[in-house]
């Protein structure tokens, strides 16, 4: 099951002049054993297009579209032959395979839209990543690489295709 919820602070005191390309940064990542995790950012939006109603299906946010979703997690290990962080490719465990494959946990942000003049928002999302949150310990990449260390670069796209800055949550061991 996957949560999302989101505190928006509208600009109804002062206006504020963000960027109309969204902008994160990273809050935290807090573990639930090996169960599931939940990742916390907070974003500005200068127009306020944040979010996509459950409606809008229709392209380029139709069902198999790159922005189906609007939130993006995607995984890094660090790879203790190298000790560099590499993207999950699932080359790996398949040589056989040319097609690449990341670990990506992508979600849809609910419409954050407000009505009224200053359409620009500033708040918090919060969403749980189910099990398997890494590939160490999991029983669904039995062949993994080893990974006691983690991490996920994140972005966010705006209804106007408008692609945040990537922020990342930094080094987790596991579990």
């Amino acid at each position: 099951m996957f949560v999302i919820l989101c505190v928006v602070f509208g600009s109804c005191k002062r206006e504020q002049n963000f960027s109309v390309v969204p902008y994160i940064s990273f809050v935290d990542f807090t573990k639930y054993g090996a169960d599931s995790a939940i990742v916390r950012i907070k974003f500005t939006d200068g127009d306020g297009d944040i979010g996509l109603d459950p409606t809008d299906l229709s392209p380029p946010y139709n069902i198999g579209s790159r922005y189906y979703a609007d939130l993006f997690l995607v995984y890094y290990y660090l790879d203790p032959e190298s000790n560099t962080w590499k993207v999950y490719n699932n080359n790996i465990t398949n040589t056989n395979s040319t097609q690449f494959d990341t670990m990506q946990y992508t979600y849809r942000i609910p419409n954050l839209t407000q009505s009224g003049q200053n359409q620009s928002l500033q708040g918090e999302i919060k969403v749980a990543i189910p099990a398997p949150y890494c590939l160490t310990g999991s029983v669904l990449f039995p062949h993994s690489p080893p990974a006691p260390q983690f991490m996920y670069k994140i972005t966010l796209v705006d209804r106007a295709l408008h692609v945040s800055n990537t922020v990342q949550t930094g080094p987790i061991s596991y579990p």
